[in-house]
């Protein structure tokens, strides 16, 4: 099965950038991880770059991806930063949060985790069918049916490098078609670029690079006039051959 992908990340108006965007793309596999340093504290980017390379490592050196597994990935980087925070008190709070896509070639399913405020979206034919939901205080009272007023959207119950156990959200192993879509970001870009985008520059691109470009500049205009723009990166997984669906889904609608 075919696997493309493209990515951007980008400083927004902060004077250095705290997230960190990997991908591997094997003859019979591939992962995607994103993570985002939490900022108002030093070492956020320490952080990511941490529990990115931690992912990355363990899927490297597994046979197969399980919800034990990824799960255990999740506490390996976790138990990474801890060490860190201990050894250098200048980073005794840094945390990051994350999201990871892992995708089997050869028997065409996949599966995601995530930690934090950095979102999934699945997308197919053209429209997004999954996302993530946010480990955030916000997402709670919404599920709670709470008014969420003067809530702190950036305001998180969960991520790497909290004291304790982490527990991250899994999808469950899924079956890929021809035409499906990720995007996997941080807060940072889903603040500026709305569902409703994702999906209407997903139908009229030819390509991940063309989506990601697209998307950058989509972020980029947005973060212009937000004065406080935080850092934002995201990446465009194509899986198959997407203009075939998402076009040919566009151009049915009424």
């Amino acid at each position: 099965m075919h696997v493309s992908c493209a990515y951007f990340s980008c400083a927004g108006a902060r004077q250095t950038n705290q997230d960190v965007v990997a991908h591997r793309i094997d003859a019979d596999r591939a992962c995607f991880v994103v993570g985002d340093g939490i900022g108002g504290t030093p070492g956020g980017d320490v952080a990511a770059r941490r529990a990115v390379a931690t992912l990355v490592a363990h899927w490297s050196e597994a046979e197969r991806v399980s919800r034990e597994a990824a799960h255990a990935w999740v506490q390996a980087a976790n138990e990474a930063i801890v060490a860190e925070q201990q050894r250098d008190p200048l980073h005794a709070q840094m945390s990051t949060t994350i999201v990871a896509l892992f995708i089997d070639r050869v028997h065409a399913h996949a599966q995601w985790l995530h930690v934090g405020d950095s979102r999934l979206y699945r997308f197919r034919h053209g429209a997004i069918a999954e996302r993530t939901l946010d480990h955030s205080v916000m997402q709670q009272m919404r599920d709670a049916g709470w008014s969420t007023d003067g809530v702190n959207p950036s305001l998180l119950h969960s991520a790497i490098g909290m004291r304790g156990l982490v527990s991250p959200s899994h999808g469950e192993r899924f079956p890929l078609v021809d035409g499906d879509a990720f995007i996997l970001c941080t807060d940072g870009f889903w603040q500026l670029v709305s569902a409703r985008t994702l999906e209407r520059t997903l139908r009229i691109v030819h390509s991940a690079d063309d989506w990601a470009r697209l998307l950058e500049h989509e972020a980029a205009r947005h973060a212009r006039v937000a004065p406080h723009a935080d850092n934002y990166s995201a990446v465009a997984v194509w899986v198959g051959h997407p203009e075939d669906s998402t076009l040919v889904a566009f151009a049915d609608e009424p």
